[in-house]
């Protein structure tokens, strides 16, 4: 299954870069994240690796997560590399007015054949629904607190 969510976001791309680059702040904004940590010894980055998961319903869903893509002020994306099949990114581009066009993608398939499609379908609601919310709250740690209370 795959789930895309966008949003723009009132700051510059530095602003939104600073908070996604920083995998140690993921637990701040990543709704139902509830495991986020550092596996091994990498500065984040390509190659860093994060032991990650998050709770979909009742079920904790992660594994090990490695860093694939780190392109600096544009993509952070992640695969799994135990665990539930999973990649996610993280997607920065200028929008009008010195905002931040934010896209979140997840893509992820649990084992188990058609078991594990059914146990997808069902989880995608809640899965759309993290990523939403994890993008409102990306938005209100990024945007200054002046643009908030406009």
């Amino acid at each position: 299954m795959r789930v895309e969510r966008r949003n723009v976001i009132n700051a510059d791309r530095d602003a939104v870069w600073k908070i996604v680059s920083d995998p140690d702040g993921y637990p701040s904004f990543m709704t139902n994240l509830e495991r986020w940590e550092s596996a091994n010894d990498q500065p984040p980055g390509v190659g860093a690796r994060y032991f990650v998961h998050w709770k979909v319903g009742s079920v904790p869903v992660g594994g090990l997560m490695e860093i694939v893509e780190f392109d600096d002020l544009r993509d952070l994306a992640w695969v799994g590399i135990t665990g539930v099949t999973m990649r996610g990114r993280i997607r920065l581009r200028d929008g009008k007015d010195g905002r931040t066009k934010v896209i979140f993608r997840l893509s992820y398939q649990a084992p188990g054949g058609l078991w594990g499609y059914i146990a997808d379908r069902v989880a995608v609601r809640q899965v759309s629904r993290i990523a939403t919310d994890t993008l409102k709250r990306l938005k209100k740690l990024s945007e200054p607190a002046a643009s908030r209370n406009h």
